[in-house]
Order: structure tokens, then C-alpha cells, then sequence
């Protein structure tokens, strides 16, 4: 971000240490450790490996901004009486809504983990309040740490892959690096393309990307060869414009590089340039691509994410 008021280093490190102020470093890693054994399988961690988890959840710029609101959030509602009596109600969820913006980076095992950590927060931290601002950021930080110690396992590079799997619906890595580029030439004119193709390449080698191309790619081909019930088979055919699962299996790319990643998502959506356009009006001897061309929009908006948390733009608004 281009908005902090001294260097990004200094500011982390102020939050870091007011994370730290209300629950202390050592507690947060106790929190992880305990949640690792409460999960089947899991072996003894290294602690080294997970004060390191630790330290890079806190360092992402998602984890700063929502922190950063939490925080704020508990300071106003000490003050604010309409806030409080909301608060209070059984049903109000908002705190954990903004909260699990942090879970969203490190994929639907780090939401699990949160509802978990959320709803057994007394057995983590038996001295805290569970139904405030901040104890919801902390669950998420918490779940979210977890999920990274368990999924560190997976080394494989999957962007060999997963170009595979595109190419056989007809997707080339350059169709994805031409649309990141286009979408990002406005804020960086002098960028060079080559780092358009290494956040496209970054984010096929997740293995959170192999997995939803490969789903995708299996629905697309049983609807073209009618393997699938009847009905099901006419409205993903059709491509109903309420169906709405393919854009919630496609969301879980983006969500891993935050909510600007998934707001780029929408906009690929509906505008559909390049080769989204080509899969979304190709129906050629049955063809189905209802799926592939949210997979599309869900690789290049996650690039987007990730290389606008990577690379401070040029110009904060695009030129005319």
C-alpha cells in the first residue's frame, strides 16, 4: 500500500507488537501447538516452525488491515452503546466475517480451523473474552498459522500441471498473462511482462489451484458427455446465469490473495476479455466450458492480487 505513514517495516512492527500487548507472542503459539494436537495426525511440530508461521501471518498486508479494523472496532464499542446492545445479540456475526477475511489467504482448511478455534475459545485462551472484536482476528490468525504448519508438507510445484490441464481446454499461459497485463498496464506502464507471467506462474503452482482446475475440468467433460443427471446436466450446459456454483468453486483461487484479489474476480467475471470471452461463447458440438472460464477469471484475478501485495503500482488510479 502507498498509504502508510512511515516505512511498511516500522508500521508491521508496531502491530506486531500490539498483537503481541494483548496476547502475548508465546500464548499464540501455545494456542497453534494445542490446536496441532487437537487435529488427528499431526505430529509434534518443531517450535521453531511455528513461531515462524506465526511471524509470517502477521506480516501479511490482509492480516494488518483486518487486525487493524478489529482493533479499532473494540475501541468504539466501549464508547458506543448501540454497537455494545448489537453486540450482545446471540446472532451477530460481523466481527466474524471480517475476521475470517484473514482465513480466506490460506484456503477453506484455515476457515475450518477458525470455526473450530471460535467456538472452543476458552479452551485456547482461558482468560479472554470470546465475543469481541479482537478474540475473533485472533482466532483467525490462530487457524489460519495452523493451517500453513499443516499444508507446508505439500513442496510439489504444480505449475507444470496445472499448464497441462489448462491446455487441454485450450488455455495457453500466455491467454492469462495477456489479460494480467491489460489489467494492470494502467497502474505500472513501465512494468515489464515477464512479471505478469511470474505472478500467473506463482499461482499455478499452489496446490489449492491444481485442485479446483482439476474439479472444474471433470464437471465441464461429464456434462459434455452426459454423465451427470439430466437436469443438472441442461442447466450447466446452458450455463444458468443463477447457477452460481462455478463461480464459487473458481472464488477459492482468488480468496488466497485477499478480497482485492476476489473484487478483480468479479470484474473478470463480467467483462470476460480475452480468452474468457473465447470459452464463455464457445458451445461448439456440445462444448462446455461453464466452469473453465471462472477458473480463468479465478487465476488472473488472484495474479492481480498477488502482485498488487507484491509490487506498489506506479499510479494509485489508472491513467486515461
Amino acid at each position: 500500500m502507498k498509504t502508510f505513514l512511515k516505512e511498511k517495516v516500522e508500521i508491521f512492527n508496531e502491530f506486531r507488537e500490539e498483537v503481541f500487548a494483548l496476547y502475548p507472542q508465546a500464548v499464540l503459539e501455545e494456542a497453534i501447538a494445542r490446536l496441532l494436537v487437537e487435529i488427528k495426525g499431526t505430529k509434534k511440530i518443531p517450535h521453531e516452525t511455528i513461531t515462524t508461521t506465526l511471524m509470517g501471518v502477521l506480516s501479511k498486508t490482509e492480516t494488518f488491515n483486518v487486525m487493524s479494523t478489529l482493533i479499532e472496532l473494540q475501541q468504539m464499542v466501549r464508547h458506543d452503546s448501540e454497537l455494545l446492545a448489537s453486540m450482545k445479540d446471540p446472532s451477530y456475526n460481523v466481527h466474524r466475517t471480517i475476521a475470517m477475511s484473514i482465513c480466506g489467504l490460506y484456503g477453506s482448511g484455515a476457515i475450518s480451523l477458525f470455526g473450530f478455534v471460535d467456538c472452543k475459545f476458552r479452551f485456547f485462551f482461558p482468560t479472554k473474552r470470546p465475543k469481541s472484536f479482537i478474540s475473533k482476528g485472533i482466532a483467525a490468525i490462530v487457524a489460519s498459522a495452523t493451517s500453513v504448519v499443516i499444508s507446508d508438507k505439500v513442496k510439489e510445484n504444480y505449475a507444470a500441471r496445472n499448464l497441462e490441464l489448462l491446455g487441454t481446454r485450450g488455455v495457453k499461459l500466455d491467454d492469462l498473462v495477456d489479460i494480467l497485463d491489460q489489467l494492470q498496464r494502467p497502474y505500472n506502464p513501465d512494468m515489464p511482462r515477464s512479471l505478469c507471467e511470474d505472478h500467473i506462474l506463482a499461482v499455478l503452482a499452489k496446490q489449492q489451484t491444481f485442485h479446483t482446475i482439476q474439479l472444474a475440468i471433470k464437471i465441464d467433460r461429464a456434462v459434455e458427455n452426459g454423465e451427470l443427471n439430466r437436469q443438472y446436466t441442461h442447466i450447466v450446459g446452458q450455463d444458468e446465469g443463477l447457477f452460481g456454483v462455478d463461480e464459487s468453486i473458481a472464488t477459492a483461487i482468488p480468496l488466497m490473495y485477499g478480497t482485492i484479489a476476489l473484487t478483480n474476480f468479479g470484474y473478470l467475471d463480467k467483462v470476460k476479455p480475452g480468452i474468457i470471452q473465447d470459452l464463455d461463447s464457445d458451445h461448439a458440438e456440445g462444448k462446455c466450458n461453464t466452469f473453465m472460464d471462472d477458473i480463468v477469471c479465478g487465476i488472473v484475478a488472484a495474479a492481480c492480487g498477488r502482485l498488487a501485495h507484491n509490487n506498489v503500482p506506479k499510479y494509485s488510479k489508472p491513467l486515461q
